[in-house]
């Protein structure tokens, strides 16, 4: 995989998990945790957002054989998601997944953590396509093992990011966490399209030729 590849991948799964996007929701769900207790939800939720990339990463592409679903198919799909995305934070729309009291009210940390902090706010639909399209530009060995230590630096921000929540709010304020999210939803809009334009190619041949 080339290093402009490389650095694509990781600033468009950065961009979809958004972690300083993140934080005003992870706050509400901790606000009445200790610190201990915050470390421990927000080391669980990093191992589940890891696990569940690598294997998007690994078997994405089989399950959607499974489903019958084209890898163009997909990418014009998930870069319409991802241009869905993109609009909303740049509108500083809330774009993550709403929940409900009860999943306010749990008292497990573990669950918490993992649904629904990893899952769907962090490693949610975007996250887990933009993923699977990049696997499509694995061609060797080296690549896929190049691949993990992307993921785990993707995760490994959103873990700083979560374990320093309370310190980066303070600093940036909500004006700042705004500005971040809207320059990210500038990166993501841009990849958005390439990706749409990519997949329409390998679905209509006439249009790739004109590429």
């Amino acid at each position: 995989m080339k290093t402009a590849h490389m650095i694509s991948f990781f600033v468009a799964l950065l961009s979809v998990v958004n972690p300083i996007g993140a934080l005003p929701m992870f706050m509400g769900l901790t606000k009445n945790l200790s610190k201990t207790q915050r470390k421990s939800m927000v080391r669980v939720c990093s191992i589940a957002v890891f696990v569940t990339l690598v294997i998007s990463l690994f078997i994405g592409k089989k399950i959607l054989s499974f489903f019958g679903i084209s890898i163009g198919a997909f990418t014009v799909g998930g870069g319409i998601l991802i241009f869905s995305m993109a609009t909303s934070m740049i509108n500083a729309k809330d774009v993550e997944s709403k929940l409900t009291q009860d999943e306010m009210d749990d008292d497990s940390i573990r669950e918490i953590g993992i649904v629904p902090l990893a899952i769907p706010l962090l490693a949610g639909p975007g996250a887990i396509s933009t993923t699977i399209i990049y696997a499509q530009k694995l061609t060797s060995p080296i690549d896929w093992a190049l691949s993990i230590p992307i993921l785990f630096l993707a995760v490994l921000c959103i873990y700083i990011a979560l374990i320093n929540a309370n310190t980066i709010s303070e600093k940036v304020g909500q004006l700042g966490v705004n500005v971040t999210t809207r320059v990210m939803g500038l990166f993501l809009l841009a990849m958005s399209v390439e990706m749409i334009t990519n997949g329409l190619a390998s679905i209509l041949p006439i249009l790739k030729a004109q590429l």
